[in-house]
């Protein structure tokens, strides 16, 4: 049997080599930086060691899109404050507006021995329960890493101002 090396999580294949990671180089500081991308999502993620007996501390941060201006389209920008205002009731105060983006951004316990294992079973905690969330953006904005034409709009086309209003006349 073949030895699994890359990470799935949820049927998506994280660019992970977990065997590489088992042995974590943590810093004299205590650190520990990577990228991965997640559903068309590139997170960046720090590991900083601290005080404490239990381990040290995971900041997650991704660009989940842009949040659309509302002369470009009302209905996409209220439905993104829908998803976000539920996401952060259930999941805690983890989804929010910075600089007209939409971004997930939250720290995380990692417990020692810092391994591949436990530092995956952190980034899973978070990216898991926010998957659904993830999906229900992306049926407003295309995700920043998904294929796009040239020039392309983040928005979805049903969703700009003069062709939402359109779609529901005919609806």
């Amino acid at each position: 049997m073949s030895e699994a090396t890359q990470l799935n999580l949820s049927g998506a294949l994280v660019p992970l080599d977990i065997k590489a990671l088992e042995a974590l180089p943590v810093t004299a500081e205590g650190a520990i930086q990577f990228d991965f991308s997640y559903r068309d999502i590139r997170f960046a993620a720090r590991y900083q060691e601290n005080d404490s007996a239990t381990g040290g501390l995971l900041k997650l941060v991704g660009d989940v899109g842009p949040l659309p201006f509302t002369a470009e389209s009302p209905a996409a920008r209220v439905g993104l404050g829908y998803i976000m205002v539920h996401a952060n009731d259930l999941l805690g105060s983890m989804f929010r507006f910075i600089d007209s983006r939409i971004v997930l951004s939250t720290k995380v316990e990692v417990a020692r021995p810092v391994t591949a294992t436990n530092v995956i079973s952190a980034v899973s905690s978070v990216l898991i329960p926010a998957a659904a969330y993830l999906d229900l953006i992306a049926v407003y904005v295309r995700p920043p890493l998904a294929p796009a034409a040239p020039g392309e709009s983040a928005l979805r086309p049903e969703w700009r101002k003069g062709r939402a209003k359109t779609t529901a006349k005919q609806g």
